[in-house]
């Protein structure tokens, strides 16, 4: 569908290139994702076969391979074509997996989804067009099916945003391998929000909250699409 000359480009690389080989190469061990965690998670999502599933910012595909072990069927999608080009050669001969160039405002919503999950990748829309992509998430899934979010989310108010941004970067740069600059590149040019504006967009999108838990800067929410 043509959309109107004021619709946010979803496709453009925002902040960090995950079109760069490099960025590419090192951004599981950088993330510190597993097939370990990636399996609980999706366990504890109840993950199964007969469950029809995307991974929205899908990355190499480690979560997305894991789930179609496990599910039905799994939907990888991303804007980096290098990504998704790492998530088909880590699928191997997978065959109830496929792969879609796009994002949160351009994946095709064909409401028999019975989850979505989306993790580190809803940042990279301002607030107004994360309200947009959680109303097609909603009408992606079949009602009263599941929603999972993991993001940075600050869980302060504005003025502890100095010194919340400082010791997360004091973090990322002690444990992940991402650098300063890098760091700083995500707060400054990509969309991080306030966990409660997060919370708030999500209901308001037609989601019943689930259950909303925080580890640091990182938030996690499960929300149920109402029917």
């Amino acid at each position: 569908m043509t959309q109107p000359d004021w619709w946010y480009d979803d496709l453009k690389q925002v902040g960090l290139d995950f079109a760069d080989e490099a960025q590419v190469a090192t951004y599981d061990d950088r993330q510190g994702a597993t097939v370990a965690e990636a399996r609980r998670l999706l366990m504890r999502l109840g993950v199964g076969p007969s469950t029809a599933m995307a991974d929205i910012g899908c990355g190499t595909g480690l979560l997305a391979c894991e789930a179609a072990g496990m599910a039905r069927s799994v939907r990888a999608i991303d804007i980096s074509g290098a990504m998704l080009d790492a998530a088909r050669a880590r699928a191997g001969s997978l065959r109830n997996i496929a792969f879609e160039q796009a994002g949160f405002l351009t994946f095709a919503a064909s409401g028999d989804l019975d989850l979505i999950v989306a993790k580190n990748a809803l940042h990279h829309l301002p607030d107004m067009w994360k309200a947009v992509a959680l109303t097609r998430m909603r009408d992606a899934l079949k009602p009263g099916k599941r929603l999972y979010i993991r993001d940075v989310a600050f869980n302060c108010g504005p003025d502890a945003i100095p010194r919340t941004v400082e010791s997360w970067i004091g973090h990322m740069t002690r444990e992940s391998g991402y650098s300063r600059a890098e760091v700083a590149t995500h707060v400054r040019e990509e969309h991080s929000t306030f966990a409660w504006i997060l919370e708030r967009l999500i209901t308001e999108a037609g989601f019943r909250l689930i259950s909303r838990e925080h580890d640091g800067v990182y938030a996690e929410f499960v929300a149920e699409a109402v029917a």
